[in-house]
């Protein structure tokens, strides 16, 4: 149910938002930077993982930001905005979806530099490749 709204929400802000086209892949990148952002469900909190190579942020920092190659900073807020757009959007169609749950959005953390594969246990994940650079979503419950 989460990963199928994350899916939507994914393809949505890649290819209705920004115009990109996003296909699905199995092949990791060589490093990522990451952002994590909780989404509560009826008390049980989720967290989503965003992992991207720095390839798709300098796309997506090229149209939303008219900027390309990112400083630090600018990597950092991109994580974070691109982890709200698309996890938040996954969060409305989730509400409409099941009206009787109730959802909660918490604030994204930006994670830094991540190696490949990320060193987070991810009970489920998507994998996305974007004009040659790849990029993963994933969930882990908290416990």
């Amino acid at each position: 149910m989460m990963l199928s709204a994350i899916n939507d929400s994914t393809t949505y802000f890649c290819t209705d938002i920004l115009g990109l086209e996003v296909t699905p892949c199995t092949r990791f990148g060589a490093s990522f930077f990451g952002a994590s952002i909780p989404l509560t469900c009826n008390a049980i909190e989720h967290h989503f993982y965003l992992f991207f190579e720095d390839g798709v942020l300098n796309h997506f920092g090229e149209i939303l930001l008219g900027e390309s190659p990112l400083c630090e900073a600018d990597l950092d807020d991109l994580c974070k905005e691109v982890a709200n757009q698309i996890i938040g959007h996954a969060k409305v169609s989730l509400e409409t979806e099941y009206p009787k749950n109730h959802y909660q959005l918490g604030t994204p953390e930006f994670l830094g530099q991540i190696p490949s594969p990320p060193p987070v246990h991810l009970e489920e994940f998507l994998l996305y490749e974007l004009q040659g650079h790849t990029f993963l979503i994933g969930k882990r419950t908290a416990s």
